[in-house]
């Protein structure tokens, strides 16, 4: 039985002598058949043939297939393999049809990679499931309504190669970044006070007084994520962008944080700055690098990049909700609550989970490893996105991306001029870039000590800072097994000037088990602040530079014994999100006896005065 009476014409487009006009377009052919129920209906010219199963359409109508004419604008990415396509059909499509194409050369050669791209209700064009074997001559589609399309390929060699290149100068490359203002910068630094900095254009700083505030901003001038450090006692405050908090970060990535103790760190990217407010006479240091973690995150939103670059030729419906994934990314990394969950990603870091140093080897292993999983974690983000056979159209994208993503790996592989870059991240070999504020603090010694009437005393931590009266300070802790008056040794702190002058002292006839400063020394609030263990347990010492003197809050050990009784049987607790310490007490009230006896706890919080029960 025949499908349908079909009618094959040839329309020849008008042509002109004018010249320097645009060339008339090549002749389109077009063919015409009647679908006929109980079979199929297949229209078939210039290599191009549609095939309507049987109930696709209403009995009788006409359905016409014009190929050629003017050659379609091909999606950012695409090429133009085969001619243009127009099927027009009355009543449309009630199932899907299929178009077949003949293959032309740069598909059968492996230049390309055959793809039929269609026009959806809206205009747009989209991609449609495409199927093709090597070897083979027709190239098949399905569509699920009669519009324009064409064949189009995707030369994956040059998506590598393109895309390869961006890596690079992803890499290498510089934001631009403006210099970032910090206010008055001479005020900032008084007599005694230097900033210091690793040389390179990587990363751009200011330090001073800005609104009031001491302040350091720091600018990535990279393309790239960077991890920044700084002193836990600093806080973040206004600026471009707060990064993310590197604990967050590698929670969302099941990935590990390496933070130094006593420091904080955020994750930061290309072009952003990070301001931190500096308290009033803190000192400290700002390093900024290429961390593993950093690194993942720059790999993953490349990765994403790149998958949107391919999936907005394929669907500008599943491109516009492909561009949100870097945004709930985002979320995640900075542990916005109820962020929503991106499904696979942890299980994607989980082979790299455990690096912590950044070199070649592992940087490679982490892209690796992100790149392999990440066409699967973007399919399962777009799965519920209405178009036509999303599934299927996912799959060629993942597929296209995962051979783009593998290829641009192996291209930057062994390129030793391009890791080099992380290699020397703070100038010359350094990976790390530093900005110090220190102050020129006499380092005092022993001897020192002992010239001070300080018998047999051994520095055990010493901690500079800037005084309101005396300038330039070091305070010092020492003790001494032959020191006191009654033989049981001495315990002292000793301030110095720059000269090294003793500026202020508390001497205590006996000798503490230990002495140390906290670590930070000082918090948020200026205090500096000292554990002790006189015998026992732990105690803390508070002392806030003030015109004159050191305040103490009572929390000085007692002259006689070496104990105190405000903050003995306490430890200190930093408050991350602040900077400052609180002080928790935890006191035995030994009844009936210090072994049966109940621990009371009591949360000391300063309040700008004092420090006052919680």
């Amino acid at each position: 039985m025949l499908a349908a009476v079909v009618a094959v014409i040839v329309v020849v487009a008008p042509t002109t002598a004018c010249s320097g006009r645009k060339k008339p377009a090549p002749p389109a052919a077009q063919v015409s058949a009647q679908v006929k129920a109980g079979a199929a209906t297949t229209l078939s010219v210039a290599d191009v043939q549609v095939v309507l199963p049987d109930g696709a359409a209403k009995d009788g109508v006409v359905a016409k297939l014009a190929v050629g004419g003017e050659a379609p604008a091909a999606p950012d990415g695409m090429t133009v393999a085969g001619p243009a396509v127009a099927v027009d059909l009355p009543g449309g499509l009630t199932q899907p049809a299929t178009v077949t194409f003949q293959a032309p050369a740069a598909v059968k050669d492996g230049t390309l990679t055959p793809v039929v791209v269609w026009q959806d209700a809206a205009g747009d064009w989209r991609w449609v499931p495409t199927t093709y074997t090597a070897g083979e001559s027709g190239i098949s589609a399905t569509v699920d309504h009669f519009s324009g399309g064409f064949l189009g390929g995707l030369d994956i060699k040059k998506w590598i190669k393109d895309r390869g290149e961006d890596f690079k100068n992803y890499i290498t490359g510089r934001s631009g970044v403006a210099q970032p203002r910090c206010g008055d910068e001479k005020a900032a630094r008084p007599a005694g006070v230097e900033v210091t900095s690793d040389g390179g254009d990587r990363v751009k700083w200011c330090f001073g007084v800005d609104n009031g505030r001491r302040v350091v901003r720091i600018a990535n001038n990279s393309r790239t994520f960077m991890q920044i450090a700084y002193p836990s006692a600093w806080k973040v405050v206004d600026g471009q962008s707060h990064g993310f908090s590197t604990d967050s970060a590698a929670r969302a990535l099941g990935m590990l944080a390496v933070t130094p103790k006593g420091t904080a760190s955020r994750i930061v990217d290309g072009g952003d700055t990070l301001t931190l407010e500096v308290p009033e006479n803190s000192t400290g240091r700002v390093t900024a690098e290429m961390s593993i973690l950093a690194w993942a995150i720059s790999a993953i939103v490349f990765g994403i990049q790149v998958y949107y670059a391919v999936v907005k030729a394929a669907s500008d419906t599943l491109a516009k909700a492909a561009k949100g994934t870097i945004d709930r990314l985002f979320l995640l990394l900075g542990g916005t609550a109820n962020a929503e969950p991106i499904d696979g990603l942890i299980e994607c870091t989980k082979a790299v989970s455990d690096l912590t140093e950044m070199n070649e080897t592992n940087a490679l292993d982490v892209t690796k490893a992100v790149w392999g999983c990440l066409p699967g974690i973007m399919k399962a983000q777009l799965k519920d996105v209405k178009v036509f056979a999303a599934g299927v159209l996912l799959n060629m994208v993942g597929t296209a991306v995962g051979l783009i993503l593998t290829g641009i790996n192996l291209l930057v592989t062994g390129l030793r001029e391009l890791w080099d870059q992380f290699a020397g991240f703070g100038g010359k070999s350094d990976p790390v870039y530093d900005v110090v504020i220190r102050l020129k603090a006499a380092t005092v010694a022993d001897a020192d000590l002992r010239a001070n009437n300080c018998p047999g005393c051994r520095v055990k931590g010493q901690f500079a800072f800037l005084h309101p009266t005396w300038g330039v300070v070091t305070l010092v802790v020492a003790l001494s097994p032959t020191g006191g008056a009654g033989g049981y040794g001495s315990s002292d702190l000793i301030a110095f000037d720059a000269q090294r002058k003793v500026v202020w002292r508390k001497d205590y006839d006996r000798q503490w088990e230990s002495v140390a400063f906290a670590d930070p020394g000082m918090d948020a609030t200026g205090n500096v602040f000292i554990n002790f263990n006189p015998g026992r347990l732990n105690g803390v010492i508070i002392l806030r530079p003030v015109a004159g003197g050191l305040k103490d809050f009572a929390t000085l050990p007692d002259a006689e014994s070496g104990y105190q009784e405000r903050f003995y049987s306490a430890r200190l607790v930093m408050d991350t999100a602040k900077g400052t310490y609180t002080v928790r007490s935890e006191l035995n009230d030994c009844e009936p006896s210090c072994a049966e006896g109940t621990i009371h706890t009591t949360t000391y919080r300063y309040n700008g005065t004092d420090y006052v029960k919680q």
